[in-house]
């Protein structure tokens, strides 16, 4: 996957729009992979060890529909969830679009880190859930909180929408983006970005969740590995303020 391939041409229109990506990170591809790597990791821990998911919020829905029949005990968790991501996601959109003196990209990384640290300190405190299911529900929104954080972070990349945890969404269209590359037409050379794009994202989310179900050893500290990510994707951050 070369750098060619997958730098934005100057005229698309996407890279007037502030929430390209290669206006915010210098390595975007890069913080690409490490979010959605590290939003796989989070996620797979999350269910292994609350019964919940804090980032596959279509997998909580599925919960919420089938916990009240008596198949899935741990479904108020997952409705914490639903509820805490969707107030992370709308609380960090808005702390990245306040006007100031620090980068929105700088800004959502602070708010996400904070997040971050809030749950790896929960999660301490109530032993990973094992408390019962009251201490599992806090735990799945604080948990959620920190992943909707992370869904802030990008919205596209090379002039194609990309996610970092809604990957139901990443398939589908990563799957019509494959049919264009394939098909004869004029618009190939943006389909193969795109599924390369979508490839690159959905390869990370899984390898990441396998590295969640492996850290199980020391579940306390757990949360606590996402910080580490944040690190190098914030030396990446485009060092210029807004407007500039």
């Amino acid at each position: 996957m070369g750098g060619s391939e997958l730098t934005p041409s100057s005229d698309d229109p996407a890279q007037s729009g502030p929430a390209e990506s290669y206006r915010e990170f210098r390595r975007p591809i890069l913080v690409l992979a490490l979010c959605t790597g590290t939003a796989g990791f989070l996620d797979a821990f999350a269910f292994l060890r609350y019964g919940t998911f804090v980032a596959n919020q279509s997998g909580n829905l599925i919960f919420l529909g089938i916990g009240p029949a008596g198949w899935h005990p741990d479904w108020p968790a997952s409705g914490a969830s639903l509820l805490a991501f969707a107030t992370g996601a709308g609380v960090v959109s808005w702390i990245r679009a306040l006007p100031g003196r620090w980068s929105p990209a700088l800004r959502g990384l602070g708010a996400t880190a904070f997040t971050l640290s809030l749950w790896t300190f929960l999660n301490v405190l109530l032993h990973h859930g094992q408390h019962g299911p009251a201490s599992r529900v806090v735990l799945a929104a604080a948990g959620a909180l920190a992943t909707g954080s992370f869904t802030t972070l990008f919205v596209r990349t090379a002039g194609v929408t990309t996610t970092i945890t809604y990957q139901s969404g990443t398939v589908v269209k990563t799957g019509g983006h494959l049919v264009r590359w394939l098909a004869p037409g004029s618009d190939r050379d943006r389909a193969r970005r795109a599924s390369l794009l979508g490839l690159l994202t959905l390869v990370c989310y899984s390898v990441g969740a396998g590295i969640g179900a492996e850290a199980q050893q020391q579940p306390q500290w757990v949360p606590a590995w996402g910080l580490l990510p944040l690190v190098l994707v914030a030396l990446l951050v485009r060092r210029v303020r807004v407007g500039a």
